[in-house]
């Protein structure tokens, strides 16, 4: 297989699963730098397109949803109304709050934007990182670059670990 079809493969992993990307470059024989290469810029451009479309998903739940419920029919909006009530009787004993959740609002409590910054690339996943920090912190005019100083940092510190295990 041909370099720029293995970078571009990296660089498609890296935009869904950041995390195990250096990994697949190495199990395809990719040299370092041009997977750490693929991986910052998959990632960096990952980022950035769920950065957007979560800004876009914010305004259309503030502003566009009562204009969308007031252009469709009561019939539908019934039914999405029985269906809800059947969903929230059968969620009434569910857990609330799973692990994961409440390892998020943990994170986002106690270590605040630098938290969601640190352990977006590596624990939290690109797209829920890219919608906490808009959600949160968009107002804050460091906290997109911070990110993306994080995604290439830590891509780097990935890579490193995952040459020097596997040439031991």
């Amino acid at each position: 297989m041909s370099l720029f079809l293995k970078m571009i493969q990296v660089f498609f992993l890296a935009m869904i699963k950041y995390f195990y990307a250096p990994i697949y470059g190495l199990a395809i024989e990719l040299n370092f730098w041009h997977t750490y290469f693929s991986l910052i810029i998959g990632g960096t451009f990952a980022f950035l397109i769920y950065y957007n479309i979560s800004t876009l998903l914010l305004l259309y739940s503030v502003h566009l949803m009562p204009v969308v419920n007031n252009l469709i029919h009561d019939k539908i909006l019934n039914g999405f109304r029985a269906w809800g009530k059947k969903r929230k009787q059968k969620r009434l004993y569910r857990r609330k709050f799973t692990h994961w959740n409440k390892s998020l609002v943990k994170i986002r409590r106690f270590y605040g934007m630098w938290g969601i910054i640190l352990l977006t690339p590596v624990l939290i996943s690109l797209p829920i990182g890219a919608f906490l920090l808009r959600k949160y912190y968009s107002s804050r005019k460091i906290a997109l670059p911070m990110m993306i100083v994080s995604i290439v940092v830590e891509g780097f510190i990935l890579c490193v670990i995952y040459w020097t295990v596997a040439n031991i």
